[in-house]
């Protein structure tokens, strides 16, 4: 998939008073890439297509188990198995989802607010509507 890369000027981005919003990085310049024209319409067809109501609908199911596997792999180690076979695998799952859900209860009963969904920090340029 080939992709077109360009680096701007050690002129262009050093002295510009916005690029600490612009970009993380510590090098003195920036860098971008660009999709070919039809990968680059597709993914904005997906995009438009995200804002239908019907869609939605869909993806909070998703994004209730997206979130329950994030938090498996961040906060309890789901990303590998302590043991060796398949029955000790499982019933480290099975023990994993319990101390999960009993996580989420003692974070219930004591009030604790969800954590936020992280926003990027180019997302984050877009002015709030």
């Amino acid at each position: 998939m080939p992709l077109w890369f360009f680096l701007f000027g050690r002129a262009d981005c050093g002295a510009c008073a916005a690029r600490e919003l612009c970009t993380p990085a510590k090098e003195p310049r920036r860098s971008v890439y660009f999709h070919p024209r039809a990968e680059y319409e597709a993914l904005n067809a997906a995009r438009a297509r995200m804002s239908d109501p019907a869609w939605k609908k869909r993806y909070r199911i998703r994004a209730g188990v997206e979130g329950t596997l994030s938090q498996g792999v961040r906060a309890f180690g789901m990303r590998r198995s302590r043991y060796i076979g398949l029955a000790k695998t499982a019933l480290q799952q099975v023990c994993t989802a319990a101390a999960m859900n009993v996580s989420r209860i003692v974070h219930w009963l004591e009030g604790l607010p969800r954590a936020k969904t992280r926003v990027t920090r180019f997302a984050a340029l877009a002015p709030a509507t």
